[in-house]
């Protein structure tokens, strides 16, 4: 395991495939980089072992733009405007949080897109690295959870379902005899080629003119509402007769064809499929003791099942009954939640307690309480970050947010205040003290 500043070391796939499997077992926070000779590299960030971003690759603002089409989300014009700026040259993770937090996206979509982003970016280091002889170069970072700069609105993934579908991606992509061509690269027709040759065949016709040099094929199938598969099977027999050349840059930032082109060294199909079928048997060996079978479920199903969500409070949310106001407590302590329960329980209020530092903002979102008493020290994050992210959240800002805290500090209470804190409450609690505040910023409804 590569940390901090240490040089980079050349592996293949496979012991990238071991890398990725030690990150998750051990929990590790960090970023990990990955490059594959002279092309751009990619950056996957994990918080506690599980994904949360990726950026990187050649084409990273196309590879955001397209999923986010994909997502068909209805953004204000000021937000698109942000997204489409040609002045980007790369994302980071607080852009698509803040569409979370402006609730112009929900976590499931966030969740696929990130998938989506992911797979692609396998799929390329797979296709690359099998291309320059399944050499890899790729340093992990690692840093705590705390300092990591991901958003802890953002849902955090499994890597095994999306390293699975990435391959699954890359042995269908193998089949149709398309290995030697990267969908990440930009098309660009030649101008030995008279497309109004092609007038008799409308499909292709229609497809060579979507053309202009400035897209890629993932880009490009997009666009004409096909997957990238068929969509590249249809121009393959241009392709192979050299009408129709695939470059590491666009039309606009090359003027001659790239010597690292995939398209310039094809890849031997029956090369490609030996070594799809060689990575599929190293990762039912290597990521977990599930059978074949199950390692080829669909994404969609295993990223549907994420374990550990905090359990709905007892009483149905839709329910047309009036219902006692809801009380969320955060605290890492079992002891201080079951505490504060016995007291809200016997005065009549419903309650959840939230211990998982990285489940409070999806178990907030989706339950919406009334009230809310938030610990100040707990590992991973902390109160005051909570409170801020809590106060950013359209659905939740109005909620009142009571800090608890051992620490009765003059600084403490002001650092409180500036993140938007309600009121502040010292450790141990007690009954009258948990009911005043309550009976004085409870307000149903808000």
């Amino acid at each position: 395991m590569l940390q901090g500043s240490e040089k980079s070391v050349e592996l293949s796939f496979k012991d990238l495939i071991l890398e990725l499997k030690k990150i998750k077992t051990e929990s590790l926070s960090g970023n990990l980089t990955v490059k594959v000779e002279t092309h751009p590299g990619w950056m996957f960030s994990f918080r506690l072992g599980r994904l949360g971003w990726v950026d990187g690759g050649l084409e990273p603002i196309s590879c955001w733009q397209r999923n986010l089409t994909l997502a068909q989300l209805d953004l204000p014009p000021e937000k698109l405007a942000e997204i489409n700026n040609p002045n980007k040259t790369s994302l980071d993770s607080h852009v698509l949080a803040e569409l979370l937090v402006e609730e112009l996206i929900d976590r499931d979509k966030c969740a696929n897109l990130v998938a989506r982003m992911t797979i692609e970016s396998l799929f390329d280091i797979i296709q690359f690295s099998q291309h320059s002889g399944n050499r890899l170069y790729y340093q992990f970072n690692q840093i705590g959870a705390s300092n990591t700069q991901l958003n802890l609105v953002l849902p955090l993934l499994e890597i095994e379902p999306i390293l699975t579908k990435s391959i699954q991606t890359w042995q269908e992509w193998s089949n149709v005899g398309l290995a030697a061509y990267a969908p990440s690269l930009f098309a660009i027709v030649s101008k030995s080629l008279d497309v109004a040759q092609l007038a008799s065949n409308p499909d292709l016709h229609h497809t060579v003119l979507a053309i202009d040099g400035n897209r890629s094929l993932r880009s490009l199938a997009a666009n004409n509402r096909q997957s990238v598969i068929n969509f590249t099977s249809t121009l393959l027999p241009l392709l192979r007769a050299g009408f129709i050349n695939l470059s590491s840059q666009s039309k606009s930032r090359v003027t001659r064809s790239s010597s690292s082109d995939l398209t310039t060294s094809p890849i031997n199909s029956q090369a490609s499929s030996q070594f799809s079928n060689q990575l599929s048997n190293q990762l039912s060996n290597q990521l977990s003791n599930q059978q074949s079978n199950q390692l080829s479920n669909q994404l969609s199903n295993q990223l549907g099942n994420r374990p550990g969500a905090p359990p709905t409070p007892n009483s149905a949310a839709n329910s047309s009954e009036k219902q006692s106001p809801l009380i969320a407590c955060i605290d890492d302590s079992i002891l201080i939640y079951q505490s504060l329960e016995r007291i809200l329980t016997e005065h009549g209020y419903r309650s959840y307690g939230v211990q998982d530092p990285l489940k409070i903002m999806p178990s907030l979102i989706r339950n919406k309480p009334d009230f809310i008493f938030l610990d100040l020290l707990m590992p991973i994050t902390n109160g005051y970050e909570v409170c801020e992210q809590i106060r950013k959240t359209p659905s939740l800002k109005h909620i009142p947010v009571i800090i608890l805290t051992g620490k009765d500090g003059l600084i403490d209470r002001m650092r409180s205040k500036m993140v938007g804190a309600t009121g502040f409450l010292g450790k141990p609690v007690d009954a009258d003290s948990v009911l005043k505040m309550i009976d004085k910023y409870l307000v149903v409804g808000n």
